[in-house]
């Protein structure tokens, strides 16, 4: 009851009683729903069966930060992976595609909800959606209610291990490592939550509800949130606040928590490097490459791109494969994404395949 008091008082503060009332009523209106609602078996069997599913096992929760475009996402492939929102822009990146993944956020979900159950529902096991948002947007009438698809109830915002029961917390991270922690994982690795956003443009309805007015520098593809797309204010130091509560709530559970994330501004939970998690030689990962989903449809092997042309700087053209160094490459990303599709890092490098080229073999 406090927590919801002083989110109360915040809002009061930061929007104006009209806001406050508009948030208030619109959650009176999801307790009663809920009050009146039947209760899904259905929905509760399928928790049942995933409570302790994976014990003992670890696994990584990606946010989705610039960061993650300096990770060899590819070692991943064998691991056990929970990604967010807008990571389907990702996946043509990769080898994998994630084991878990999750939507929280009321505004992401009417922008995309036709990308997930056309692109992401199909290829991943498990998906978790609130069924009422506590802004009174019905989840349910937007996704499909495939076999995959989980619910839970995000009415209080408070960590929970009774699930479906299940906070938000903030951010979505939050809400995947109490599934984490319900599933058994009890090594759980945080990467791309780098808790660092540079200034965008965008058009605040409120302090809350932004709408983004050009292309996106605080995820790792600049049409994360582009322009035209909704998404909320991330409050950082709610956030952070929310990150200490959840490390003092799961280390009571004997879930060790790790932030495995390049660089960024999460302290709350211990540092780990997430090359250090692998141990492969350059073969293996090479071998882990030649699975990407950019080189198998294009006809292409990794050996191929080893020798490629080497790019030094910025330029107004580029071939139609080239690598760079892990710098440049980072650099040069954002700007060619649209046409390029990049690949790595390894050994300190990226590399760069023109979407359009198919190998003449």
């Amino acid at each position: 009851m406090k927590s919801l008091l002083d989110k109360g008082l915040v809002t009061i503060k930061t929007d104006g009683v009209k806001v406050f009332t508009s948030r208030l009523l619109k959650y009176g209106v999801v307790k009663l729903k809920r009050l009146f609602r039947k209760k899904d078996q259905q929905n509760i069997a399928k928790w049942a069966g995933l409570k302790n599913k994976y014990k003992g096992e670890r696994i990584f929760i990606i946010g989705n930060g610039p960061s993650i475009n300096k990770m060899p996402f590819y070692l991943l492939e064998n691991e056990y992976t929970f990604a967010f929102n807008r990571f389907n822009l990702m996946f043509e990146r990769l080898n994998w595609v994630p084991d878990f993944y999750m939507v929280t956020d009321d505004l992401v979900i009417q922008d995309m909800y036709e990308q997930i159950n056309n692109e992401i529902l199909p290829v991943v096991p498990y998906a978790f959606f609130p069924d009422i948002h506590p802004s009174n947007v019905d989840f349910t009438k937007f996704i499909n209610h495939a076999d995959n698809v989980h619910w839970i109830n995000a009415d209080k915002p408070e960590f929970r291990d009774d699930l479906p029961n299940c906070g938000i917390n903030k951010t979505v991270v939050n809400a995947a490592i109490q599934i984490a922690g319900y599933l058994g994982f009890t090594e759980i690795y945080l990467i791309g939550v780098d808790m660092t956003f540079a200034d965008q443009k965008v058009k605040k309805v409120n302090s809350r509800d932004w709408e983004a007015d050009e292309h996106d520098p605080n995820h790792f593809d600049p049409r994360y949130f582009g322009k035209g797309l909704k998404y909320h204010n991330p409050t950082v130091h709610e956030m952070m606040e929310k990150f200490r509560l959840a490390k003092l709530f799961f280390d009571e559970r004997g879930n060790k928590i790790f932030n495995a994330t390049e660089g960024g501004k999460l302290e709350e939970f211990p540092r780990v490097d997430f090359n250090s998690l692998f141990i492969l030689s350059n073969s293996e990962k090479q071998d882990l490459l030649n699975n990407s989903k950019i080189l198998k449809d294009r006809g292409l092997t990794f050996n191929e791109l080893l020798d490629v042309e080497l790019v030094s700087k910025s330029s107004d053209s580029y071939p139609e494969l080239f690598r760079t160094d892990l710098t440049l490459g980072l650099d040069l990303i954002p700007k060619l994404i649209v046409t390029y599709l990049p690949l790595g890092p390894f050994k300190e490098q990226y590399y760069f395949v023109k979407r359009q080229f198919i190998s003449k073999r």
